[in-house]
C-alpha cells in the first residue's frame, strides 16, 4: 500500500462510518413512533457517526506522528532495540493490535504523555518498574487490566499511578482507548 493510500484509508473509512450512521439515523426517525426498530437503528445510527468522528479526530491527529506508529488495519508493535517515544505521541490502529515494549525506548526526562487507541483489537504495554506511570483506560466493550486491577464488561474507564510516580525520573502518561477489545499494562 503507498503511503498516500495509508493516509487517505483512515479518513475514507471515518467518512463512510459518519455516512452510514446518518443514513441509519434519517432513517430511524420516521413519522411514525419509533418503537423497538427504530430504537435500534437509531443507536447504531449514532455509534456509527460518533465512531467515524472520532476516527476522523484520531486520524487529523496522528498525521504528525511516524507512519509506522498507525496503521488502519494491521498491528503496531514497537522495534525490539531502542526506539524513542516522542512526547505527546498518538499510536493508533482501526482494526488490529498494539503492543509496545518500553522497555528498550528511548524516554526522555520528565514527563512523556502517550495516546494508543485502538478500536477493534488488543493494547498491551509493558514499562519498567523505574519508570513512574499515569494510566486511564477506556473500553466500551471489554476487558481493562493496568498494573493488576482488572475490570471487564460494558464501559469500564480505569486511572491508575504507580507508586512513587511523582519522584521518578522518567514519567509516562498513557491514555489508552478501545471500543470493542482488552487493554493490558504491565510493569516487569
Amino acid at each position: 500500500m503507498s503511503a498516500r493510500a495509508r493516509d487517505v484509508a483512515p479518513i475514507t473509512v471515518a467518512f463512510y462510518l459518519v455516512t452510514l450512521g446518518i443514513v441509519l439515523l434519517i432513517d430511524s426517525t420516521g413519522a411514525r413512533s419509533l418503537g423497538l426498530a427504530g430504537s435500534i437503528g437509531s443507536a447504531f445510527g449514532l455509534a456509527f457517526v460518533a465512531l467515524g468522528v472520532l476516527a476522523i479526530l484520531a486520524a487529523w491527529r496522528v498525521r504528525r506522528f511516524s507512519r509506522k506508529l498507525r496503521l488502519a488495519v494491521g498491528h503496531v508493535r514497537s522495534s525490539v532495540d531502542g526506539w524513542t517515544v516522542e512526547d505527546d505521541a498518538v499510536i493508533s490502529t482501526v482494526v488490529g493490535d498494539i503492543e509496545l515494549d518500553l522497555r528498550e525506548a528511548e524516554l526522555p526526562p520528565g514527563e512523556t504523555e502517550l495516546a494508543l487507541l485502538c478500536w477493534l483489537g488488543t493494547i498491551q504495554v509493558r514499562v519498567p518498574r523505574t519508570v513512574g506511570v499515569d494510566i486511564t483506560a477506556q473500553s466500551i466493550v471489554g476487558s481493562v487490566d493496568v498494573l493488576g486491577r482488572r475490570e471487564e464488561g460494558v464501559v469500564r474507564d480505569i486511572h491508575v499511578r504507580s507508586e512513587g510516580y511523582e519522584e521518578a525520573e522518567r514519567r509516562v502518561r498513557m491514555r489508552l482507548s478501545t471500543f470493542v477489545g482488552e487493554l493490558l499494562v504491565v510493569q516487569v
